[in-house]
């Protein structure tokens, strides 16, 4: 029994009959299309047309990962050329492997970031409890711990912010890029599948 889910994904995504993946559909006029039109870098090395990029990621975010995807492109009737779709599928991989390799190396920046302001949040919070015993009660004094306090005290939630609500969005990209990295890709013509 299909589930509703499942069923109203079928209506928006043509599903494979060879490998029951769902497919991703792009229509081209011409191979370059996939490719940033502003971008003069060999196709193996340019960057994604920015509007493809967002409908292939939308569309990989759209369908659950306990299903497989594909990507299929297709082209006018008469103009596969299999050399240029070697040339283009190497661009489209590297592509998605350079935007995950960009990624990691956010994610890395930004664990080191919480693990700073986890350490600093601490010592701002041992600082505050540990020396006020040592200093002349006033009001200057007490003004100066409760900063103190404030200042761990935001160190640590902006820990906790970068590490559970910035950092799971890159997780989430990294994963859906990961995914169209690794996706099959067909080409086809108008009107049949190849």
């Amino acid at each position: 029994m299909i589930k509703p889910r499942d069923q109203f994904l079928r209506e928006i995504y043509e599903v494979d009959p060879d490998n029951n993946a769902y497919m991703i559909e792009v229509a081209l006029d011409s191979y370059a299309d996939i490719f940033s039109e502003w971008d003069p870098a060999p196709f193996k090395r340019r960057d994604l047309d920015p509007d493809l990029e967002v409908y292939l990621e939308a569309g990989a975010e759209d369908i659950p990962q306990r299903y497989s995807i594909e990507l299929c492109f297709i082209l006018p009737s008469g103009s596969r050329d299999n050399q240029a779709e070697v040339e283009f599928l190497t661009g489209l991989r590297n592509s998605f492997a350079f935007k995950t390799y960009q990624l990691r190396k956010e994610i890395k920046k930004d664990n080191h970031l919480v693990l700073r302001y986890i350490v600093m949040g601490f010592v701002l919070l041992w600082f505050g409890t540990t020396f006020p015993r040592y200093l002349v009660e006033g009001t200057a004094t007490s003004i100066a711990v409760e900063g103190i306090f404030i200042g761990g005290w935001v160190f640590l939630w902006e820990a906790v912010s970068l590490f559970f609500f910035t950092n799971r969005e890159l997780y989430i990209k990294h994963r859906t890029y990961q995914r169209l990295q690794h996706a099959p890709v067909i080409f086809r013509e108008t009107g049949g599948y190849s």
